[in-house]
């Protein structure tokens, strides 16, 4: 037996893992020592300790280069003194010699040895053994317990690193690898397997010699019997770091992993094993990133970097050519299963979304406690925390459990909304404060992005921010699987958020109530309470838009608010509440300033670093909205409304109704039912002790939700313009923005009260019985208030929107001609028009357009009117010329078929009837309004001569093109836009801009230029 001690780790641990090695009851014959050079007084250390020298007769001492890895450097110094030993070994009987590897840092308990050595000994197929390890000043706490690995060498740590022993992992057996520290090995499979790539580093080194012990036919088994300790500390202040060897990086170590797996699988899975590792590793990481970890999701794509150094792995492969003795299908059993890496996956990203630890290290890292493990008997059940199911841990979650409640709550309460699931999802949602637009991800993008921009004939106006957001779902709706892509991104998108809108606030509420109690049932209350509240289901029945993203969103900024008061809080945190501040500032302005009153607050009275996060919660939602802000700062009444946050002359709730947190509307709960909410959160606010502030907080804000909420009817915003219904009132801010933020800080009110009160007569006798009345009175509020919803449904307001537009005329909107359909619907002895083309609108309503903004549309409305006062005249094509050089290649007019409209326009030259899609007949305009055969169909863009026209491709929203052809002489480039897109477009020939005639949107081209 042969202990080789490298003097690597802290060597402030060197004394004790000297004494560790003296009281070992079964001695090694024989030590050497390896020094790497990292500090002299080491050697001089070991050869003063009287203890080590008794216990060991023969001690050795080899110099080694100083960035060896453990098992090379111990390789190096058997073989310095195989001569010296083998001598020795000629006198004794022949048996089979181990190596005991050893460092700096171990410190192994009197019978690790003894049975370590009784594990290789029982078997002949035993090569490699190695013990329990554990945490050097935690002795009650794992570091490892073999190396566990995937066959494509992730990583799964199992045990966790500080993980208490409890024994559940000590019917570990047979496993792939072990560490070297405590490594005990057959002298000739240390020496024969090697350690000759120190490219793989030390991790990889132990990875890479255990597979290859398990390939040459030799087990390699972990005995939890046996016992070290390992990993000490380094003492900055006692000692020179530079005489440190620098422990691994956890990324290194997993580019090592994926390294090993790829050195030693089959040559012919080598290419899909890299495509897997890559694959796996992008969609890790990007699903971490969505979850706002940026470092767990960098330690995930840093995989990738083991594909960037083939040549490594190709040495691997080369130097242990032809050692395979064992079939690569025999080890399976040694590797991490799929569904273990699964539950694993699922527990990484639940720890990774939680908004806090319990307490951490002062790494930021969870502590975990010694826990004294006691006596386990060897019959003991396994413990493993990875043996449980992912089904009974779900079955065992409150929060999901809600969650999965309030989804069927939605889905059955959803049973009156027009059309089917799937419908809705397609097109989209109407009705309410729903538009119904159709709209890919690159025009709503595009929406927001240009200068001109908008239904129709567009306008000027700037944009909200939230389109945005909305390019963003649409873009994620288009590439789901299975399903298929919508006829609108952009309806689907909104659909997803209305349908979803519930569970998702139920979700959100769930987490972010964290920050207040880490009890689980609880916070599932009281995110059910918020997910089913009177004011989110009035939200949903009817489509406001602003309001259900806040509902989503509130909860999580508000405990990132929370969290970024306290000391220590992490950049993550302060990152992801400034991103969610900024969507929810986009969608309603008003709860931005909400926030921006908590950042000034956090400058105030904030304590050390807080102050500095609260700057940054008021400065960067404002940076990330950009010129948006500006733009509500010159019209205000943008501050008081959103995308369906505002009332076109309805009545509102009157005040004693708000102040229950009632609002009204479809689908609005009882007025009884809010009584609870209120009572249970007034109480919590009342209660006193440490809780005073946090209380305050709350209280102070519900104050502001309840004033905004009956300040909001009496803030006349615009007037409803002609053609809708209440023309002529007032257009109000909804009331329900502030009774958002009013619920959730009497909820999160009640919730913070509750913490620590006594419930059962057992601790608070019979004071705490008293208090059964009011939790009992929430939970049948909550309880009723979803079963009201379920049962009286959310009404029908929203139903699946379809386009008025044919078929035919969706290709052309959308293809290179991008014309246009005028839709006409009567309006009492009137009509109403409607310009339709491949750009979306407005998804929900918000305030009427203002004066300054409408476009010049007088092009058009001549033409309709000289449609009906031209009647049926022979060969009269004016209208339809007028219409073909606005790009109208439809008309549509929505009516009966008894309406005497329609014979005028048959009779009209220049359209043609196709047909009737779902209430309007249709007609197609004739190319030039069939005044010539040389026209062209009407199309956004024509080159027009003396005696032709060319259609020029369209590309992009109104007439954005980017086209190659050759310039006939005396071209004009006609665009079917409206005067005013000059302002804000930019029309180039090979570079050079052009100025448009005095007319309007024509440009006069260079001949034989490209534009």
């Amino acid at each position: 037996m042969t202990a080789v001690l490298v003097l690597h780790g802290p060597l402030t641990a060197l004394p004790e893992t000297l004494d560790s090695l003296a009281r070992q009851t079964r001695s090694p014959e024989r030590l050497v020592v390896v020094d790497p050079g990292l500090d002299g007084s080491a050697v001089e250390t070991v050869r003063a300790h009287r203890g080590l020298s008794e216990a060991i007769p023969s001690i050795r001492f080899v110099t080694v280069e100083r960035r060896a890895t453990t098992g090379y450097a111990a390789r190096v110094a058997l073989a310095d003194t195989s001569d010296s030993f083998a001598a020795q070994a000629d006198s004794l009987p022949a048996v089979v010699e181990h190596v005991w590897v050893l460092t700096a840092d171990s410190a192994a308990a009197p019978t690790t040895l003894a049975r370590l050595v009784d594990a290789v000994r029982r078997s002949a197929s035993v090569g490699v053994a190695g013990p329990k390890l554990l945490v050097w000043d935690q002795p009650g706490a794992l570091r490892a317990v073999g190396h566990q690995l995937t066959r494509s060498g992730r990583v799964v740590p199992s045990p966790t690193p500080g993980e208490p022993d409890q024994g559940q992992y000590d019917r570990r057996s047979d496993v792939l690898a072990v560490p070297t520290t405590g490594m005990l090995a057959e002298r000739s499979v240390f020496e024969g397997l090697g350690w000759r790539d120190a490219t793989l580093g030390e991790f990889g080194s132990e990875v890479d010699f255990g597979w290859r012990a398990q390939h040459s036919g030799r087990r390699v088994v972990v005995v939890p019997r046996a016992t070290l300790r390992t990993g000490a500390p380094v003492d900055t202040s006692a000692i020179d770091t530079s005489a440190v060897v620098p422990a691994e990086s956890a990324r290194r170590q997993r580019r090592a992993a994926r390294r090993v797996a790829l050195a030693r699988c089959a040559w012919w899975t080598l290419p899909l094993l890299a495509f897997w590792i890559a694959v796996s590793s992008l969609l890790a990481g990007t699903a971490l990133l969505l979850a706002k970890r940026p470092r767990a999701a960098w330690a995930e794509l840093s995989d990738i970097g083991a594909l960037l150094t083939p040549w490594r792995v190709a040495r691997a492969r080369w130097r242990s050519r032809q050692l395979r003795r064992v079939r690569r299908r025999d080890l399976v059993g040694l590797f991490v299963g799929g569904r273990t890496v699964l539950r694993h996956t699922s527990d990484l990203i639940h720890d990774q979304v939680a908004f806090e630890p319990t307490a951490t290290d002062p790494g930021g890292r969870a502590a975990v406690q010694p826990v004294e493990s006691g006596p386990v008997d060897d019959d003991a059940e396994d413990l493993n925390v990875l043996g449980s199911s992912i089904a009974s841990r779900a079955a065992r979650n409150p929060g999901l459990l809600v969650v999965i409640a309030t989804t069927i709550v939605t889905m059955v309460a959803s049973r009156q909304l027009g059309g089917g699931v799937l419908d809705r999802f397609r097109s989209g949602l109407v009705g309410g404060e729903l538009l119904g637009a159709r709209g890919d991800t690159a025009s709503t993008w595009h929406a927001w992005l240009d200068g001109w921009h908008g239904a129709g004939l567009g306008h000027a106006g700037d944009q909200s921010p939230y389109l945005v957001v909305l390019a963003g779902l649409s873009w994620v709706v288009s590439h789901l699987p299975v399903i298929g892509a919508p006829a609108s991104a952009l309806g689907a998108a909104v659909a997803v958020l209305v349908g979803l809108a519930m569970p998702l606030a139920t979700l959100t509420a769930y987490l972010g109530a964290r920050v207040v109690t880490h009890s689980r049932w609880p916070r599932a209350l009281a995110a059910l309470a918020w997910g089913t509240s009177g004011v989110l289901a009035s939200a949903v029945a009817v489509g406001r838009l602003g309001a259900l993203v806040a509902a989503v969103l509130l909860p999580l900024v508000g405990a990132g608010c929370a969290l970024m008061a306290r000391r220590g809080a992490s950049t993550t945190v302060t990152a992801a509440t400034i991103l969610g501040a900024a969507v929810l500032g986009a969608f309603v302005p008003a709860l931005l300033v909400a926030v921006l009153v908590a950042g000034l607050g956090l400058i105030a009275f904030g304590p050390g670093a807080a102050r500095v996060r609260g700057l940054a919660l008021v400065v960067g939602p404002l940076v990330l909205l950009g010129p948006w802000v500006a733009t509500v700062v010159a019209s205000p009444q943008l501050l008081f409304t959103g995308p369906g946050l505002s009332v076109w002359g309805e009545t509102q709730s009157p005040p004693w109704q708000l102040a229950l947190l009632h609002q009204g509307g479809p689908a609005s709960l009882p007025v009884v039912l809010g009584i609870p909410i209120v009572l249970a959160g007034v109480l919590g606010l009342v209660r006193g002790g440490p809780r005073g502030r946090g209380a305050s907080v709350l209280g102070l804000s519900a104050l502001v939700g309840l004033a905004y909420a009956l300040l909001a009817p009496r803030l006349h915003l615009g007037t409803v313009p002609a053609g809708h219904p209440h023309a002529g009132a007032p257009v109000t801010a909804w009331a329900g923005t502030g009774l958002l933020l009013a619920t959730l800080s009497l909820i999160a009110a009640a919730l913070h009260g509750s913490r620590g009160l006594a419930l059962t007569r057992q601790r608070g006798g019979w004071l705490a019985v008293a208090r059964w009345p009011v939790p009992a009175l929430v939970i049948a509020a909550v309880l009723a208030g979803a079963g009201w919803t379920t049962w009286h449904s959310l009404g029908s307001t929203l139903s699946a929107w379809t386009d008025p537009r044919p078929a035919v005329a969706i290709d052309q909107a959308e293809g290179p001609l991008a014309n246009r359909m005028l839709v006409l619907s009567p309006d009492g002895s009137g009509l109403r028009y409607e310009l339709v083309g491949s750009e979306p609108g407005p998804v929900a309503r918000s305030l009427p357009t203002p004066s300054t903004e409408r476009v010049d549309s007088s092009a058009v409305a001549t033409a309709v009117s000289a449609l009906f006062a031209q009647g049926a005249a022979p060969g009269v094509v004016g209208p339809a010329r007028l219409l073909s050089d606005q790009a109208v290649g439809f008309v549509g007019l929505r009516t009966g078929g008894s309406d005497p409209r329609l014979r005028l326009l048959d009779a009209t030259a220049g359209l043609s009837r196709l047909g009737e899609h779902d209430g309007v007949i249709f007609w197609r305009v004739l190319p030039g309004g069939g005044a010539s055969d040389q026209a062209v169909a009407p199309s956004r863009a024509r080159l027009v001569t003396a005696t032709a026209q060319q259609a020029v491709p369209v590309d992009g929203s109104h007439s954005a093109l980017s086209s190659k052809v050759v310039v006939p002489r005396g071209a004009t480039l006609v665009l079917a836009e409206p005067r005013d897109w000059v302002r804000h477009a930019r029309v180039s020939v090979d570079g050079r801009a052009l100025a448009p005639a005095a007319d309007g949107t024509a440009y006069r081209l260079p001949p034989a230029r490209r534009p």
